[in-house]
């Protein structure tokens, strides 16, 4: 069970601060539910029934000893992706809504790659590599305790130092 202040991720809408622990009573039950303020979203709260936690993937945003290992992803040699648009994007979304802070950090050093090679990235290339990059820099903000963009700012810099910056704009 998570605590009041604790940093999670939610695999898809991504890192949050638990706000609250309370019973609601929604549809004619009474629930416990975590109240979640989302970082990359000001003024935006999530409610998520404790009961239910586990089944969607919700977890503690990973400890300050492991984002080395996110810098280390970010810095290798990028992963072939299918020339096949489908294939390619099926790839990119389960790996993107996995929870797994180091396969996300695949998607955006992948994508980051294919921008630079192909000179820009398809709309749903974007919005993989935007989604990629929000998820991301929010888990890295939240082991932080930094702002989103500062982290985001941090991913570009990684980035810079193995590819030219107008590859990762």
């Amino acid at each position: 069970m998570f605590e009041v202040g604790d940093a999670i991720i939610h695999p898809v809408r991504g890192a949050g601060v638990v706000e609250r622990v309370e019973e609601r009573k929604l549809r004619g039950s009474r629930d416990l539910y975590y109240t979640i303020k989302l970082l990359d979203q000001p003024g935006t709260k999530l409610m998520v029934p404790t009961s239910a936690a586990e089944t969607i993937g919700l977890r503690r945003a990973i400890p300050e000893s492991k984002l080395g290992r996110v810098w280390q992803v970010l810095q290798a040699a990028p992963k072939k992706l299918p020339s096949n648009h489908k294939k390619r994007y099926k790839l990119l979304d389960s790996k993107l809504h996995t929870g797994d802070v180091f396969e996300v950090a695949e998607v955006v050093r992948d994508m980051a790659w294919r921008q630079r090679r192909e000179g820009s990235l398809t709309t749903m290339g974007k919005q993989r590599y935007g989604e990629g990059m929000r998820i991301l820099a929010g888990e890295i903000a939240a082991v932080r305790g930094i702002e989103v963009e500062e982290a985001e700012a941090r991913i570009h810099e990684e980035l810079q130092e193995i590819m030219p910056q107008s590859a990762v704009a």
